[in-house]
């Protein structure tokens, strides 16, 4: 029989004095959750070891993998847990951002589609011992996934794989990676796509770090030269490469970073805004702000009750993308030139007016997005 789980207020007081005894309590601070793959990291490997040590600790004491299958080390619990502790979480100081990828896309795709011995790599993801990278995106394709054309050519033991994948996110730190390589390319764009399960230590790999802008290099190019895997290797089945990258970007594509803007408005207003037109854009920031919260409260609900979100909580992204901008516009109009001065106790608003472009990019363009909004929640036919 299994144990009755604690109710939400007891697990939330648990929670709570787990973080505070291991993590600062920064319920007002700079919302680092949502920037910090835009950061400049002077010693990346020391970032990866204090991630690796805290993801560790969440498990020791059962915060890992809240709402996962016990049969991977995690506790089955319905998804209010796992809401209560990501409004909790978001209130501390803690080493974010390596695992990002891993517990929130490449995790619940292998429960979700994976082999028995496939599944067995989340006990190892939520104990800390393996970081994922999501080997979708081309320089050919973009985000237009149907357009990848990194192939995958059958040999007598698996397959090998040839091509590169751009915008990687953590490829540098990851031991394995989750691939979508084109296995048919007599197929129409994205019937010959298959996915598969990569050992990034595989001979014939090579991932060179992308230095942004904002002086963070967490995403990376990836060259596969002649890669060989196993059969295997594959995840869903040959052929199948669209529907399994479709469940992942149904766990991707919803966001939770009204409540995190919702910090960052409230810090801006305390730059005063004595110019009138910068001032009206940080109004227009702080409204569409309250809207994606409101949005976001919505789905929250719908999850409580145990509905799926639907294609529409792609709408979430797209304002997200919309706020940060209307932010960053603003305090570029407010602050002007002062941005540009080193030293000047600025550094976190300069990463967001740096970092802005990116979030109209990351986990799918604007444009795709919307083309997935017109046809499935629209319904408006396909050009």
């Amino acid at each position: 029989m299994e144990p009755q789980p604690p109710s939400v207020e007891a697990f939330v007081q648990a929670a709570r004095a787990f973080l505070d005894a291991h993590a600062e309590h920064r319920p007002d601070g700079f919302p680092d959750a949502m920037f910090a793959q835009f950061r400049e990291i002077a010693a990346p490997e020391a970032f990866r070891d204090r991630c690796v040590a805290w993801q560790r600790l969440l498990y020791d004491h059962g915060f890992a993998g809240l709402t996962w299958p016990r049969d991977v080390g995690g506790r089955a619990l319905p998804s209010a847990y796992a809401l209560a502790w990501a409004d909790l979480d978001a209130e501390y100081d803690v080493p974010r951002g390596l695992f990002g990828v891993t517990l929130e896309m490449v995790g619940p795709t292998l429960l979700a589609v994976g082999t028995p011995e496939q599944r067995t790599h989340c006990a190892a993801i939520l104990r800390g011992e393996e970081v994922w990278c999501q080997l979708f995106s081309e320089p050919g394709a973009g985000s237009d996934l149907a357009g990848v054309a990194t192939s995958a050519v059958r040999t007598e033991a698996g397959w090998r794989i040839n091509g590169q994948k751009v915008w990687t996110s953590e490829a540098r730190h990851a031991q394995y990676g989750y691939l979508l390589a084109r296995t048919d390319p007599a197929q129409a764009r994205h019937r010959g796509l298959t996915a598969f399960v990569v050992d990034m230590s595989t001979p014939g790999i090579e991932v060179r770090p992308l230095k942004q802008m904002t002086g963070g290099a967490s995403f990376s190019e990836v060259f596969f030269d002649d890669v060989d895997l196993p059969a295997d290797a594959v995840l869903g089945d040959v052929g199948g490469g669209w529907s399994v990258a479709m469940t992942t970007l149904g766990f991707e594509r919803f966001s939770s970073f009204g409540r995190s803007l919702g910090r960052l408005v409230r810090q801006a207003a305390d730059l005063g805004w004595p110019d009138a037109i910068a001032r009206e854009q940080f109004l227009d920031a702080v409204i569409d702000q309250r809207a994606l919260a409101a949005f976001e409260a919505g789905i929250h609900r719908r999850l409580l009750a145990g509905e799926t979100p639907g294609p529409q909580a792609a709408l979430a992204k797209l304002a997200t993308g919309t706020v940060v901008s209307e932010l960053a516009d603003a305090v570029a109009a407010g602050l002007g030139n002062a941005l540009s001065k080193p030293g000047a106790g600025l550094d976190d608003w300069r990463l967001v007016v740096l970092s802005a472009p990116a979030f109209h990019i990351a986990g799918g363009t604007d444009e795709i997005v919307k083309t997935m909004i017109a046809e499935r929640v629209l319904g408006l036919p396909r050009s």
